[in-house]
């Protein structure tokens, strides 16, 4: 016995399938049109990437250039500075000399007698003493002023660039999977830079006696935990590692955070630099009133023709150094009313320097 079917049934079931069909062909176009829009995303991030990395590397070949004029002029000013000073004070001399001569009739013979003339001789002596003195002075607050000027713009053409590179290295290192050996590279060399700006700037604002504290009761321990962290990251695979040992978890201070970082900031940069391999010892504790901070490594210790000019400016034989790390080490440590010291190993087959300095507590 056959069964009728329900036309209505039939109809219903036949629009079902049709919207079942539609369904499936909205789906695919809405997955198409996601795929593209993906597909177009990533080609636009990747451009982007591409724009940003050539831009890096401007950027980067930029401030190099600019660190190397500024180390080289830094140093030929050092080394010109006194130079000039005594050029200038003879020729000034041998003017006023020249000048006197003219303005007086004398012969030969006055000349000589008055050259052993006790009240003549002095008399020019005197006056001669007094203009060079003057002119030596307007010509020291002339070098200064320079000086001042010149590391001061030094210092901010060195800032300018940092920020920019930062930031688009930590953007593309939160855009891309994975770690970039490349831009690691970037990072730690703008930080290197970011480093010898601040230390540059410390030199002016020394120099012109501005330097200001701002102190505040921080935890040693961990100010150093924190710097310690950032320069294991500088120092990437390099076979050298940096050991903290406090003598308590926590250690108190009263002083300007910001400068004491930087102190250590300097003391593990000129650890590393002259470290090949091997391990680099922060300790912490108190000595009756004081704070105790010891930094030493297994480097090549410190040179002994350098020795006595170690916390004096622009002392270094490193090519890569500015020698302003440990002068302004000393002031900033000097300013908080603490100490700083240096010395060399004494230990059989072991060579390195071991830098030592305290803080009122």
């Amino acid at each position: 016995m056959r069964t009728k079917t329900n036309p209505a049934a039939a109809r219903l079931l036949t629009q079902q399938m049709a919207m079942i069909k539609q369904t499936r062909k909205n789906m695919e176009k809405v997955k198409r049109e996601a795929l593209a829009i993906q597909t177009e995303n990533i080609r636009t991030r990747d451009i982007k990437h591409s724009e940003i990395s050539k831009s890096l590397e401007e950027t980067v070949t930029l401030v190099r250039q600019r660190h190397e004029a500024v180390r080289k002029n830094i140093r030929q000013a050092a080394v010109s500075r006194d130079v000039h000073l005594r050029v200038s004070r003879s020729l000034e001399s041998l003017e006023e000399f020249v000048r006197v001569l003219r303005e007086t009739s004398v012969t030969d013979q006055n000349l000589r007698e008055a050259i052993h003339d006790p009240v003549v001789s002095g008399s020019f002596r005197d006056r001669e003493r007094r203009a060079s003195a003057s002119e030596l002075l307007r010509s020291v607050q002339k070098q200064l002023v320079q000086q001042y000027e010149f590391i001061n713009i030094a210092a901010h053409e060195l800032r300018t660039p940092i920020m920019p590179i930062l930031m688009n290295a930590e953007i593309l290192q939160s855009s891309l999977s994975g770690k970039s050996k490349e831009l690691d590279a970037i990072v730690r060399n703008a930080m290197r830079l970011q480093q010898l700006a601040e230390n540059v700037l410390s030199t002016a604002k020394i120099d012109s006696s501005s330097l200001t504290l701002n102190k505040e009761r921080f935890d040693l321990n961990f100010l150093i935990q924190q710097i310690a962290e950032d320069k294991g990251q500088e120092i990437g695979e390099r076979d050298i590692r940096i050991v903290i040992v406090p003598q308590t978890e926590e250690f108190f201070v009263y002083a300007d955070s910001n400068r004491i970082g930087q102190v250590i900031a300097n003391l593990l940069d000129n650890s590393i630099k002259f470290t090949s391999s091997g391990q680099i010892l922060v300790t912490t504790e108190r000595v009756g009133k004081e704070a105790v901070v010891t930094v030493q490594d297994d480097g090549t210790g410190i040179d002994l023709d350098i020795f006595p000019l170690l916390f004096s400016k622009f002392a270094t034989k490193s090519t890569g150094g500015t020698g302003l790390g440990l002068f302004i080490c000393k002031r900033i440590i000097e300013a908080h009313g603490g100490t700083i010291t240096a010395k060399n190993r004494q230990m059989a087959g072991r060579t390195g320097a071991i830098l030592r300095f305290t803080l009122p507590v």
